[in-house]
């Protein structure tokens, strides 16, 4: 089974590099775009996508199923302090994001606006797409990034010293989607439904195996990824294992909350039915 992941290789996908390991037979796709592999899944080159779920209830041409959430965490624009200073004087900010596009730029200024606790000024915050490594265009110049989650970027920036923030979806009253989902087609052949099914068992069996051994999660990390050793990665590690989701089941009350928000707020979703229809 071939899968698209949302991201470059990470802590994250630790249930699928246990389930590859146990067995099931997968390939891992990292992806050169965000959005590489809705097309790749529209071309009927994989089977699934690995991505949050704010992109499963995006407005698309391909009819999409849930298979269930593995991992979830807090997440939202990870921002430096000075640049918070900024938002509530007025001035103008840039954020780093992998995508630029109406539906998730909004959902930025509206964490930023929620946190600031009024409207922004027209034009104050700039998106702009910038890759996937959020920390390091921090680093680089840009005032915050996101979609950031807590365990990976607020970690890393964390461990580098840089002084900044984590702005969550919670913190702004907003719904939560920082969590990663296995999203298919809604047409899928019965082949594919089996072998999805057969690896959402061993997600089941092999996450609260990782959860319980944090050195051979550590392990797998490291001997999947073949990175080098570090401090960080064995904190990001860590941090991840407490959020993984078992059993993987989908679940249409859970992402509700955010795809009401994501209508109610002029998105570009789908509509109710084919909303309850996913799952």
């Amino acid at each position: 089974m071939k899968i698209a992941l949302e991201w470059y290789l990470n802590p994250d996908h630790l249930p699928l590099l246990a389930a590859r390991e146990a067995g099931v037979d997968l390939t891992l796709i990292a992806p050169d775009d965000h959005y590489d592999g809705f097309e790749a899944l529209a071309a009927g080159d994989v089977t699934l996508v690995v991505n949050e779920p704010l992109h499963l209830v995006e407005s698309r041409p391909l009819k999409l199923r849930a298979h269930g959430t593995f991992f979830s965490t807090e997440g939202g624009v990870l921002i430096r302090r000075t640049a918070l200073d900024a938002l509530k004087a007025g001035a103008a900010i840039r954020i780093a994001s992998p995508v630029s596009g109406a539906t998730t730029d909004a959902l930025c200024r509206d964490i930023l606006a929620g946190w600031l606790g009024r409207p922004l000024g027209e034009g104050q915050v700039t998106i702009e797409s910038a890759g996937f490594a959020h920390v390091d265009n921090i680093a680089a110049g840009f005032d915050g990034a996101w979609l950031a989650f807590a365990n990976v970027e607020g970690v890393d920036a964390r461990l580098r010293g840089l002084d900044t923030v984590m702005v969550t979806t919670a913190e702004a009253g907003l719904p939560e989607f920082s969590a990663l989902e296995l999203i298919g087609r809604a047409d899928a052949a019965q082949a594919d439904l089996a072998a999805i099914a057969a690896l959402r068992e061993s997600l089941d069996r092999v996450i609260p195996q990782l959860i319980a051994n944090p050195q051979a999660a550590r392990t797998l990390w490291y001997r999947a990824s073949t990175e080098p050793e570090s401090a960080t990665t064995d904190a990001i590690v860590a941090d991840t294992l407490r959020r993984l989701v078992a059993p993987v089941r989908a679940d249409a009350a859970r992402w509700r909350p955010m795809w009401r928000y994501m209508a109610d707020h002029g998105g570009d979703v789908v509509d109710a039915s084919t909303y309850e229809a996913m799952f």
